[in-house]
């Protein structure tokens, strides 16, 4: 990974922990002065905004990792060259899907900023929409930044969800040999 697409993946990580934080605060906040009697006018839709732009920006997190659901079997079944066919026109479609997104996010951009949240009239639907361009945008960046990454991957016929738990049960073994060894059972 490349300096800038360290940089702009810890940036996403950061604003997942923000809107998590800020939704756990207003559930909380929420909660107690419900409880009191009290309750908040905005919560409702304030923690539905808080939880969309979370699962949007947590999207594109997971794309800077490459978690999201594939088909690496099926595609490491196939000979080299259908195989960098099939991922490169996978990544196709993924740009292409993100790019209508951001085509049409921010074509509904200036027609959402006359509108606005009912318990919060400040703010515009322009902001609360604004995600969908932004997220967009940042899932193209994701793909394209790491697509070297998965045709390594796919032409080497390494299965990422394999590794990733044979490397999980190889920490597993060594932490109860550890265990074992200082008689801890």
């Amino acid at each position: 990974m490349t300096f800038l697409t360290r940089a702009v993946a810890k940036l996403v990580q950061a604003i997942c922990i923000l809107l998590l934080l800020l939704l756990t605060g207003a559930v909380v906040y929420a909660t107690v002065f419900r409880y009191l009697g009290a309750s908040p006018v905005w919560y409702d839709e304030m923690a539905q905004v808080l939880l969309a732009w979370l699962t949007y920006f947590a999207a594109v997190h997971a794309m800077f990792k490459r978690q999201h659901m594939s088909f690496a079997g099926l595609v490491l079944a196939m000979p080299k060259p259908l195989r960098l066919v099939l991922v490169l026109t996978a990544e196709a479609a993924i740009v292409l899907f993100f790019g209508v997104a951001v085509y049409f996010g921010a074509m509904l951009l200036p027609i959402a900023a006359y509108d606005a949240l009912l318990s919060l009239p400040w703010v515009s639907m322009a902001v609360v929409q604004s995600v969908i361009p932004i997220t967009g945008a940042l899932m193209i960046f994701a793909s394209l930044s790491t697509l070297p990454k998965v045709l390594r991957e796919a032409m080497a016929g390494i299965d990422r969800e394999h590794a990733e738990i044979e490397e999980a049960i190889a920490a597993t073994e060594a932490e109860l040999r550890a265990s074992n060894r200082k008689g801890v059972v």
